[in-house]
């Protein structure tokens, strides 16, 4: 079992949803190993899961889920730049 080879499964399963849905669909620790074996690859669950969340962590990030995380919106049909001018009572 080898952590350089979860890491190397992790960032394939991010690239390959053939294999994703492949282990997404392992129920038990063995077909884990079978699938894995099948790919080339020897490592536990254990080292894969910890491969994985690091290898999410290095990921970019879409631009919509950008705009989600920093509230954008798009708004068609305003010239900018434009001011608010703020309401006071």
């Amino acid at each position: 079992m080898s952590i350089d080879s979860a890491r190397a499964l992790a960032a394939k399963v991010l690239t390959d949803e053939v294999l994703e849905k492949q282990i997404r669909d392992a129920k038990t620790e063995a077909e884990f190993d079978d699938v894995v074996a099948k790919w080339g690859y020897s490592c536990s669950v254990a080292e894969f899961m910890a491969a994985f969340k690091e290898a999410q962590a290095k990921q970019p990030i879409s631009d919509e889920e950008l705009d989600h995380a920093a509230g954008g919106i798009t708004l068609v049909g305003i010239d900018y730049p434009f001011v608010m001018t703020p309401i006071v009572p």
